[in-house]
């Protein structure tokens, strides 16, 4: 699919469903010019994304900080989630800042197989479908690191077309004062936004903590 082609099919869909779209946003990347993160890239942001949520949802529970303090697993973290992780008192809008990022680890959990498929984010995410894959102890994600199989690019890039032009409707529905159109969430909409980003390695960027979603 060429990328006139992908953004007509992506404004199809937001238009069957109710939602706005800009015409004058360009194009994504094609296929050719995308270099997608390894199984291997995946599989320790994937680990990483699982202790922040967890420490975030499951709070007073050292579980994570010792997970990730073996090794070299602290380098799989970026330097704001190893802040909070290790952090002994986080504030509370880290801890909700965090638990929000369940929503990246479900998207990159799809772009690695681990979810069988995905509609439109109207709803919040639930790791139940994935979450056997991670260690229960402090074993390093041997059963993880096998079932990582990375989808091909253009899946992923399709998906990535619709998340720019879906994040441009919750943002200027937004500025504007209006409802969110379609039912979409938009905290689930950044969220995986900024997931494939990394995925796709936009605008060059390989610090977690710095990915872009302009749109």
């Amino acid at each position: 699919m060429t990328p006139a082609q992908r953004q007509a099919a992506s404004e199809a869909l937001l238009r069957e469903h109710g939602i706005p779209i800009n015409p004058q946003l360009p194009w994504i990347e094609d296929e050719h010019e995308v270099r997608l993160r390894s199984a291997d890239e995946l599989c320790r942001r994937l680990a990483a994304l699982w202790g922040v949520v967890g420490t975030a949802m499951l709070r007073e529970n050292d579980f994570f900080e010792d997970y990730f303090s073996i090794g070299d697993r602290r380098s799989w973290l970026s330097n704001d989630e190893a802040r909070f992780l290790f952090d002994d008192e986080p504030v509370e809008e880290d801890y909700i800042r965090f638990s929000w990022r369940l929503e990246a680890l479900y998207f990159l959990a799809w772009c690695g197989g681990l979810v069988e498929q995905i509609g439109l984010p109207r709803s919040e995410a639930s790791a139940r479908e994935f979450l056997h894959f991670f260690p229960e102890d402090e074993a390093d994600p041997v059963a993880l690191a096998a079932a990582v199989r990375v989808r091909p690019v253009g899946e992923i890039l399709d998906w990535s077309d619709r998340l720019y032009r879906l994040h441009w409707a919750v943002r200027d529905a937004h500025l504007n004062g209006r409802p969110t159109p379609g039912g979409i969430e938009p905290g689930v909409v950044f969220e995986w936004h900024y997931a494939v980003n990394w995925m796709t390695r936009y605008d060059g960027e390989d610090d977690w903590d710095e990915i872009g979603t302009d749109t």
